[in-house]
């Protein structure tokens, strides 16, 4: 295998364009199923949303990447959920050249517990000449969360008014979504109300400190208990047995075995792991990621007040390798604790990283991919008495 992963497993080509010409067969669909409304004074918004949906799908399949989108050809778009890409449910906003600064969304697409849409993704109709833009999405996790402060209240003909400025997901990280990642993960509470969504496993690049509050937060303290908390279990964790010294390299290792030879690499320099850690891992490999992080945690009894620690290791997963310029970054509520970047030529081929703070205290991890875009976990908490929620 060589040094470098095949990149169409971390990034998108930054020069794809987001317009798209399209064909005149294309055209003519828009126009024929547009005519198929029976109200006069609905067809021009129905064939924009026809053309959008034909620019959204030949753009779809024009990268390295070919994703399908579903919907029915013999139907008019549907205001709601325009198409499917894998399991995802997408709402296709299209708007002609003039702009507006306000978008209208269904509110079945926000507030459906079984038909809400993953995400919302606004499109630009240039009919004259016939093309077609994809401008930025929306995520149904994010809007959630901002729905209290954006005062989103249903109008009288069924939908909510959004601001433009809400939709800041690039067209790249929608490729990215569609490609690899789960679509539970950016779903949000499946329930309508003002709930805050949970905190997304996968997001765009952001400088402003994470969340330290126990709700919505992944709670290792119970591992010492042999316990893993709901949160930790919904992301795909997987609780490890208690450790053991590794005394050989094995050809085919389990995710602990794997934990426990790279323990032994480290043990010159210093790391060791007390018999009381206790440590789970998660595997990445369902969003296309050839990645495995572990956490371990531990207690130190001697200060007062007494504090934890939290150890992770980032990875590669079985008969893979990190990238080089992959980095693992740990912080607490205000500063960068602890970062590693994997240099080219590593041949140890994992990061790692070292937090120790009061019980009170909560870290996050942050895996930063070459490309930019990053993984970010919720808050890691230490309360072993703690409800498991």
């Amino acid at each position: 295998m060589s040094d470098a992963l095949d990149p169409i497993n971390f990034e998108f080509d930054p020069l794809r364009s987001t317009t798209v010409t399209l064909p005149s067969e294309a055209v003519t669909w828009a126009v024929q199923i547009a005519q198929r409304v029976p109200d006069s004074t609905q067809q021009w918004s129905t064939f924009l949303r026809a053309m959008a949906l034909q620019g959204l799908q030949q753009w779809l399949e024009s990268g390295a990447v070919d994703l399908a989108l579903n919907y029915d050809r013999y139907q008019p778009p549907d205001l709601e959920i325009a198409g499917r890409v894998g399991n995802y449910r997408l709402c296709l906003v299209a708007q002609g050249s003039l702009s507006e600064e306000v978008i209208t969304i269904p509110t079945a697409t926000l507030d459906d517990a079984s038909e809400f849409a993953h995400l919302y993704i606004l499109a630009e109709v240039q009919e004259e000449v016939n093309q077609v833009t994809i401008l930025a999405g929306l995520r149904r996790d994010r809007l959630l969360a901002q729905r209290r402060t954006l005062g989103l209240v249903s109008q009288p003909n069924g939908t909510y008014r959004i601001p433009i400025h809400c939709f800041n997901t690039t067209p790249e990280d929608l490729l990215l979504y569609l490609t690899c990642l789960n679509p539970a993960q950016i779903s949000g509470p499946q329930v309508s109300g003002t709930e805050t969504a949970t905190a997304p496993l996968f997001t765009v690049p952001q400088t402003s400190p994470l969340p330290t509050q126990t709700r919505d937060s992944i709670n290792v303290g119970r591992w010492l208990l042999n316990q893993l908390d709901a949160v930790a279990d919904s992301l795909a964790w997987t609780l490890m047995p208690p450790l053991a010294p590794a005394t050989a390299l094995r050809s085919m290792r389990t995710p602990v075995e794997q934990l426990e030879d790279i323990l032994r690499d480290l043990r010159p320099t210093g790391v060791t792991i007390p018999p009381n850690a206790r440590g789970a891992y998660t595997d990445l490999q369902t969003m296309g990621l050839p990645f495995r992080l572990y956490a371990l945690t531990w207690t130190l009894v001697e200060p007062h007040p007494p504090e934890w620690t939290l150890f992770l290791f980032l990875g590669p997963a079985p008969g893979e390798q990190l990238p080089p310029g992959t980095r693992l970054i740990m912080r607490d509520a205000t500063a960068v604790l602890a970062e590693q970047t994997l240099a080219q030529g590593n041949k140890s081929g994992f990061l790692y990283a070292q937090a120790i703070g009061t019980w009170d205290e909560a870290f996050t991890a942050t895996v930063e991919l070459p490309n930019g875009n990053t993984l970010n976990w919720p808050p890691f908490v230490f309360q072993p008495e703690g409800a498991d929620g």
